[in-house]
């Protein structure tokens, strides 16, 4: 079994429920951003850009392991989102692009290990979301 599969403290007795909070986030992301006003996107985007932040915090926290790594991590990351909204959404663009990195970097052995397919979805969402919001920038609709 890869280290990235093996139960940590937190998660591995609850991936039933991390599958449906990750289920619901991207439920949740969709629908926020196909309902609410324009004006909203970037909120939104940094909104969930800092909520996803936590996941890999809490096994952190709970496991007493890379504490400051996914600390370190997750502020910067939480930093970049919150001047996406103030600054520029270049910013926001950058922290979900960042977090999707991350994501990649648990399978070199980079910070709290985690499971292999939660890394791999939050990657490939990571991914897609930080583009579409690139090309709704650049497209000059926001």
């Amino acid at each position: 079994m890869p280290d990235s599969e093996k139960p940590f403290s937190y998660f591995s007795s609850r991936q039933k429920l991390l599958k449906l909070a990750a289920s619901g986030y991207l439920v949740l992301l969709v629908v926020s951003h196909w309902q609410l006003p324009q004006h909203y996107v970037w909120v939104i985007a940094a909104f969930f850009s800092i909520v996803m932040n936590f996941t890999y915090l809490t096994e952190a926290v709970n496991a007493r392991r890379f504490v400051t790594t996914e600390t370190l991590v997750a502020t910067n990351l939480i930093i970049l989102s919150v001047a996406g909204v103030f600054v520029s959404p270049l910013f926001v663009i950058a922290a979900i692009f960042g977090h999707g990195l991350w994501d990649l970097a648990k399978h070199f052995g980079r910070g709290i290990p985690f499971f292999f397919w939660y890394t791999c979805s939050c990657f490939i969402v990571d991914a897609v979301y930080s583009a579409a919001l690139l090309v709704y920038l650049l497209k000059g609709t926001a």
